[in-house]
């Protein structure tokens, strides 16, 4: 598109930018994601010049990703620790008040700014990454740099807004994934939504406690996983969506309110009950 940018009005255009958005987001959320988990080649080879050629697709190193993701499902969206951080860095607690969940509007629009880039590529240094995440950088790079020679308007008025706005739709979706759950029960820690067409569409993501439960289990394999750990899933006080994540702001207030309101309120009450119990 940006080799041929200056062949087309900007009206016409900007008519793709929903359409690259949708591309954006749903790479990030099937591509990129799955292949951390199950990637597509035996090669190693292989699989490292995927990963760099779609950190030009993410804009950001898949090295960042991979290790970012990796800590989303150590610390299962934690909440903050006595010195108010979380260890997840995706956590829906990690900038929330009095220990509760963030609000959506700013979890979504300023994830992408709170990302702490210096520090995740230290770590994948650390790691014994530096020849891959090079890799990747330069790959970044040098694809930014093709694309402002082809056409600056491209970059400014089609790159950069699906950049933002696919991330934003990332953080969406990632928050609708665990509103409400519970990160001290492994069984509740996210949420479910068993929707047949967009489960089918979207490569099962809908699994997501099922997933958390097992990441590496293949994704035609995650509602193999529920039947297998149904008895788990049935006992605990768990997030079942009536949409798909990036539509579940619809039903925020029931969620809200069955789930973490009420479950405030036990915790208030079961605090009640032990100085009750303590002054007697």
């Amino acid at each position: 598109m940006a080799a041929t940018w200056e062949s087309r009005t900007l009206a016409q255009n900007l008519v793709f930018v929903p359409l690259c958005v949708f591309l954006f987001w749903y790479n990030g959320l099937v591509a990129s994601h799955n292949f951390v988990h199950t990637p597509w080649f035996q090669s190693n080879f292989l699989n490292r010049i995927y990963a760099a050629l779609n950190s030009l697709n993410i804009g950001l190193p898949q090295s960042h990703y991979h290790l970012e993701h990796l800590k989303h499902h150590r610390y299962g969206n934690d909440r903050p620790d006595q010195n108010g951080l979380t260890k997840d860095p995706t956590s829906t607690f990690a900038h929330g008040k009095n220990g509760q969940h963030e609000d959506m509007v700013s979890y979504c629009f300023l994830g992408l700014f709170r990302t702490d880039l210096v520090e995740s590529f230290q770590e994948i240094v650390k790691r014994g990454g530096t020849k891959q995440l090079s890799f990747e950088l330069i790959t970044c790079v040098l694809g930014l740099v093709v694309y402002l020679a082809l056409s600056w308007q491209y970059f400014l008025f089609l790159y950069l807004p699906c950049f933002y706005l696919g991330w934003v739709l990332e953080h969406l979706e990632n928050y609708y994934e665990h509103f409400g759950g519970m990160p001290e029960d492994k069984y509740a820690n996210s949420t479910s939504y068993y929707g047949k067409l967009y489960n089918s569409l979207f490569c099962n993501e809908g699994y997501h406690q099922e997933h958390h439960l097992r990441p590496n289990v293949h994704w035609l394999d995650r509602p193999q996983t529920r039947q297998e750990l149904q008895e788990g899933l049935n006992k605990a006080h768990r997030v079942i969506l009536n949409f798909p994540p990036t539509l579940a702001w619809l039903e925020h207030q029931r969620i809200e309110y069955q789930h973490v309101y009420r479950l405030q309120l036990t915790e208030s009450r079961i605090e009640e009950v032990r100085v009750e119990t303590e002054a007697a």
